[in-house]
């Protein structure tokens, strides 16, 4: 696969989300039940860091609640990433995820791949480390839906296709959303980003293992 389409993949992204809605929903309720209790102290403690407040001495109980968040958003991923590839009847009923050796392959990866992309944002010369990272990306697709990890071949010019559609897209719409100012609109948006990303890399991910002779589901 030499490349990846960036209208038709934008397209079948906007598609899959407008036909599957109903299995989107049921995909997120588990883990944004679990995630919406604590939702208000982390923000209130990413306010303080924001602004250089004083930490509280409950800080613990902060950590708890960013750690609850965490499981929540990675059961969102996989579900999005299972629903995409094997269809809505590989998850369980309302979303519902286990921690399992999946799970903690998953989590270990992703904390992995958000350490390095939060390397790459730290300098505009750093953004091209961002297209190395995008077959450990795809990884989280094969991991989600239980195919040992193994090395995805992806061509520079598709690494690059990819970074377009599920970063710089997404990065550009939610900073235009911030400059009107409006927290739970810019948080709305953030979290649509969620879906619209976890989509898009599945389909990717799908087109490459489709068409690459080297590669096997």
């Amino acid at each position: 696969m030499k490349t990846i389409p960036i209208q038709k993949t934008i397209l079948a992204t906007l598609a899959f989300a407008f036909s599957n809605w109903k299995k989107l929903l049921e995909a997120s309720i588990f883990p944004l039940l679990l995630a919406l209790p604590f939702l208000p102290e982390l923000m209130n403690l990413l306010s303080m860091v924001r602004t250089g407040s004083e930490i509280p001495d409950n800080i613990n109980f902060h950590i708890t609640y960013f750690l609850m968040f965490i499981y929540a958003s990675m059961a969102i991923l996989i579900n999005i990433y299972r629903v995409v590839i094997l269809g809505g009847n590989s998850i369980n009923r309302f979303g519902f995820v286990l921690p399992s050796l999946r799970f903690g392959r998953f989590f270990l990866l992703a904390i992995l791949l958000g350490i390095g992309q939060a390397i790459t944002l730290a300098s505009i010369y750093l953004l091209p480390f961002f297209l190395l990272l995008v077959p450990l990306t795809l990884n989280l697709v094969s991991i989600a839906n239980d195919v040992p990890y193994k090395r995805i071949e992806v061509t520079w010019q598709a690494r690059l296709n990819i970074f377009l559609i599920n970063f710089i897209g997404p990065f550009i719409l939610i900073s235009l959303i911030g400059l009107i100012e409006n927290d739970y609109l810019d948080s709305f948006f953030s979290f649509i980003s969620i879906y619209w990303t976890s989509i898009s890399i599945a389909l990717c991910y799908k087109v490459i293992m489709a068409n690459s002779s080297k590669q096997t589901h």
